[in-house]
């Protein structure tokens, strides 16, 4: 494949930095808008056994999101759908990590607002990677 053809690829699905970012930003954001939320129902912010607090929220966040842009920019490099299926990937985890917050917490309003925080960043992960159609104009 000559560097025409790679830098071709590249352009056509590239994982969008820019948007992975802008991603990480909201979802710091809204799981911080989620955790005044569930302090406001009363959550006890336990979950087995550890105190979850707001810097908790946005470390996990944060660190949750660039490993996973890490690792599907370096599959990117090598696999045209990495950012598509990485982008899937992601959300199916935040949906299939559900259970984990009833499980580990005792009280609900600590548990629905830890398992809205899953659900969310896995869609705000899912809309910044996934690759967008090149408009017309581009």
């Amino acid at each position: 494949m000559s560097t025409t053809d790679v830098e071709t690829r590249r352009h056509l699905r590239p994982l969008n930095l820019r948007r992975l970012g802008l991603g990480l930003i909201a979802a710091v954001i809204v799981n911080l808008a989620l955790y005044g939320i569930g302090t406001a129902a009363s959550a006890s912010w336990l979950a087995s056994g550890q105190a979850i607090g707001w810097g908790s929220v946005v470390l996990i966040t944060v660190v949750v999101m660039s490993l996973g842009g890490a690792l599907t920019y370096v599959l990117s490099r090598r696999w045209e759908a990495a950012t598509k299926v990485m982008a899937w990937v992601g959300l199916i985890v935040a949906a299939a990590s559900l259970p984990i917050p009833f499980s580990a917490s005792s009280d609900s309003a600590t548990a629905f607002a830890l398992a809205a925080m899953h659900v969310l960043t896995g869609v705000v992960w899912f809309v910044s990677v996934m690759p967008r159609r090149a408009s017309a104009g581009e």
